[in-house]
């Protein structure tokens, strides 16, 4: 096998391996979708696995520090106002998605163990065993990663290793979102705390269910739906915090598993209290750039585009191999770069790891197309770089420039090493190509661009457009 047949750009999503060092924003795109610790963050009863095989799936799953370990979630003045106040507001980035503090995260765990703890023993979800609802942290991108959501979140799977996720809880700190029920994805802003027509959470349903909104004498309000094989409920308290829950009999499968009734589950929703969280970061959002909408995961999409992909791969390396004979490009593969869940903003790249010879020695490369749909050409400053496909690492010189015929360029060139480069070519009629090159030898930007003019456009549905759903 030739060593570029599994790229290196995948390569560098593992979780068991560091990320490179890198100016084009894959590592920031990767690192976001390391966020699908909403998928297994705190996964009890199986661990979580990811070689190369499934590194597409990895991959598909991208300031103000943490307070101290010691500070008081509950002092005054770190609580924002209502949900109304922070319905507009955001968080900052977090690189290493380290907030808030153990005290807040164990008051939550110990609230949920209580709350649900008859429930988990009474459906044998963890065979007899006391569960330990360990809340880890969550950020989620707000108009695609102009500002940050956060919140706090354990999964529950079967004691029999299932990968299906049957519990979550999720404690969703003020902030980004609306307790008003609309559209469930994070193509909208600010985010519904749930969807109004009771859409499916479910990566594989195909229903939908009609949901039911309670007022309690608390103030508290309360949003339940029944999909018969699944449960799913959200609580907007009137301190601005939200909770999100849902319990998975089994959709999709034969005959359920841990069933649990929903009057049970309701009741458990409705045992967990109110919290008030270190709101330290939250802040009015502003202006907002005006972003193209964006795609959500589609479990479906990988094998549907991979001919788009093999097309583009082949007319590519036929490019290439005519600019610089003796080139290879290894086989592409179509990712979607963000969380593997219902409802989550996705990029829609296809990749490919390559080689070329120079005069003075050879050029290793990854290739990456990105298809239209949730981002902006252009350049931003990490952490956390938005809507922009390019983030200017430390260490590195980045310039961006505009042909007369609208074409957009961004070059990233390392500071301390004249081996690694990247460059991207943004095309008026809305996809991108990206050269991420590294090699023993100096690496010019004017050759890297002349092979990306080179580089033909992606083939895809034109004709397929994401679209944000009614309710």
């Amino acid at each position: 096998m030739h060593p570029h047949d599994a790229p290196d750009l995948l390569r560098r999503a593992r979780p068991d391996t560091p990320p490179d060092r890198a100016a084009l924003d894959l590592d920031r795109i990767v690192r976001d979708g390391y966020r699908a610790r909403r998928r297994s963050l705190a996964v009890l009863g199986a661990a979580t696995s990811a070689g190369i095989a499934s590194v597409a799936a990895v991959l598909a799953l991208a300031v103000s520090g943490p307070p101290p370990a010691d500070a008081d979630p509950m002092r005054d003045g770190a609580v924002a106002g209502g949900a109304g106040d922070s319905a507009m507001s955001g968080y900052p980035f977090e690189p290493d998605e380290e907030f808030g503090t153990a005290a807040e995260r164990s008051r939550i765990g110990e609230a949920a163990a209580a709350a649900f703890g008859d429930l988990i023993a009474e459906s044998g979800l963890l065979g007899g065993s006391e569960p330990e609802l360990d809340f880890g942290a969550v950020q989620t991108p707000g108009n695609y990663g102009q500002t940050w959501l956060r919140s706090f979140a354990v999964q529950l799977q079967s004691e029999g290793g299932d990968e299906e996720v049957v519990l979550r809880i999720e404690s969703l700190l003020p902030g980004g979102w609306t307790p008003e029920p609309g559209p469930a994805t994070d193509q909208v802003f600010p985010q519904h705390l749930i969807s109004a027509a009771g859409a499916p959470w479910y990566e594989d349903a195909d229903w939908t269910d009609e949901l039911t909104t309670t007022e309690l004498d608390d103030g508290r309000v309360m949003h339940v739906v029944d999909h018969e094989c699944a449960f799913e409920a959200a609580v907007a308290y009137p301190n601005g915090t939200g909770l999100r829950a849902s319990w998975d009999m089994g959709c999709g499968r034969p005959a359920p598993e841990h069933p649990v009734a929903l009057e049970d589950f309701t009741a458990a929703v409705e045992a967990m209290p109110e919290f008030d969280f270190d709101t330290t970061g939250l802040a009015p959002v502003g202006d907002l750039v005006d972003v193209p909408v964006g795609w959500t995961y589609d479990p479906d999409w990988d094998a549907g585009a991979q001919a788009g992909v093999d097309a583009t791969a082949d007319a590519a390396r036929a490019a290439l191999e005519a600019a610089r004979p003796g080139a290879y490009l290894g086989e592409g593969v179509p990712v979607q770069i963000g969380d593997s869940i219902y409802g989550a903003a996705v990029t829609r790249t296809y990749v490919a790891s390559g080689e070329y010879p120079a005069e003075h020695g050879d050029v290793g490369f990854d290739l990456r197309y990105l298809l239209p749909g949730g981002w902006l050409p252009g350049i931003a400053d990490p952490p956390g770089s938005g809507p922009y496909p390019v983030a200017c690492q430390d260490g590195f010189t980045c310039t961006q420039t505009t042909d007369d015929d609208g074409t957009t360029w961004a070059v990233a060139e390392s500071e301390e090493d004249p081996g690694e480069m990247e460059v991207v070519r943004f095309d008026p009629d809305g996809w991108a190509v990206g050269l991420r090159a590294a090699s023993e030898i100096a690496l010019d930007a004017g050759a890297l661009a002349d092979l990306l003019r080179a580089m033909p456009a992606p083939v895809y549905d034109t004709g397929e457009v994401p679209t944000v759903p009614a309710e």
